[in-house]
């Protein structure tokens, strides 16, 4: 049976994790996951999840055009971004390393990004050419 990525990330935008306690780390966890599995599927250029300071989520795909797909919510899309720069060990406003994720019999070498200002900030994984 295959993952429709997509579909699953729409889910979790929703707040639906397959978690029965609702647990936000577990949610964070699965959005942050098919997020890099939605992007190498899509040879995606970069994936961005943006949050202002009024508390706007935007969720942005580089692949073939760039487009919108259904944000998580406000608390999850903090909580994505604390486990990233938790992973990077990136405390700074901005700062960028790379990452290497096992994916399937495979790796992936990413780049993930932060960038934060006054008006809100931004989380940016950039993609290697597939």
């Amino acid at each position: 049976m295959e993952t429709d990525p997509k579909k699953e990330l729409e889910k979790a935008s929703a707040g639906i994790s397959g978690d029965p306690s609702g647990d936000l780390d577990e949610l964070a966890l699965k959005f942050l996951g098919l997020s890099i599995f939605y992007g190498a599927s899509e040879k995606a250029k970069n994936i961005t999840l943006q949050r202002s300071k009024d508390g706007k989520v935007l969720f942005t795909v580089d692949a073939k055009g760039k487009y919108q797909l259904p944000p998580p919510s406000l608390r999850v899309a903090d909580r994505v971004i604390h486990i990233a720069r938790s992973l990077t060990h990136i405390d700074g406003d901005r700062g960028n390393l790379p990452v290497s994720m096992g994916l399937r019999n495979d790796r992936i070498d990413l780049t993930f990004q932060f960038d934060r200002k006054s008006e809100g900030e931004s989380f940016n994984i950039s993609f290697p050419e597939l």
